[in-house]
């Protein structure tokens, strides 16, 4: 098993490891700090021994690291990685702010049900159960509030219980979710909302920073 390192410290770039299969392009480490594609939140890419990671993903319960060509080390050496960590650090931001967008959006709108989401470093897409179409009015008064709270600088925590299950804390804002964060609100800036309409009888709220 990989010993997920990110689970520590969602701020560590670099590392060292030892690989411990190789099968084509697909690279298994004893230890990483590459984020696999999980919850909505897509997986890391980076370099291992300079040579470029193009995706992070599970495989057959497997932490695997996709090279872009065959890698030239092998099973049983030591390496040493890096995650791109300008990629890694927005989706950092964007995941944190989803958690606060659905506090407000739920405020506002009521509790929908939600149908699945997608984070990466340039947005979170989050779609939503409904026939109606969000009202505008009302999504920016939801994107001015969370603005507002984002700004008055709120810790972000994790709790882990005993059954490996991660619980993410901001003020009143609570969530089970098991990706990377940044450590308080005041690293987001500011964000902005837009609604789309994916598809009959769904809507989705995209979350962008405001550059």
């Amino acid at each position: 098993m990989t010993t997920r390192l990110y689970d520590e410290d969602h701020y560590l770039a670099e590392f060292d490891a030892k690989v411990t299969e190789i099968d084509g392009l697909n690279v298994v480490l004893d230890q990483t700090a590459f984020y696999a594609l999980a919850g909505g939140q897509v997986g890391d890419k980076g370099t291992i021994n300079g040579e470029p990671v193009t995706d992070t993903i599970f495989i057959d319960g497997k932490h695997v690291h996709v090279m872009a060509e065959e890698p030239s080390f092998s099973v049983d050496d030591s390496v040493h990685g890096a995650i791109y960590w300008d990629r890694r650090y927005s989706t950092m931001k964007i995941h944190s702010a989803s958690h606060v967008m659905e506090h407000f959006f739920y405020e506002n709108y009521g509790v929908l049900e939600r149908l699945g989401s997608n984070v990466d470093d340039k947005k979170d897409r989050s779609d939503y159960r409904t026939d109606d179409r969000l009202d505008p009015e009302k999504l920016k008064k939801t994107e001015d509030e969370i603005n507002a709270f984002l700004l008055e600088g709120h810790e972000i925590t994790i709790e882990v219980a005993e059954d490996g299950m991660r619980t993410w804390r901001c003020g009143p804002v609570e969530d089970h979710c098991g990706g990377t964060h940044i450590r308080n609100t005041s690293e987001i800036g500011l964000i902005k909302l837009k609604r789309k309409n994916p598809g009959r009888g769904k809507e989705r709220v995209e979350t962008s920073l405001k550059e």
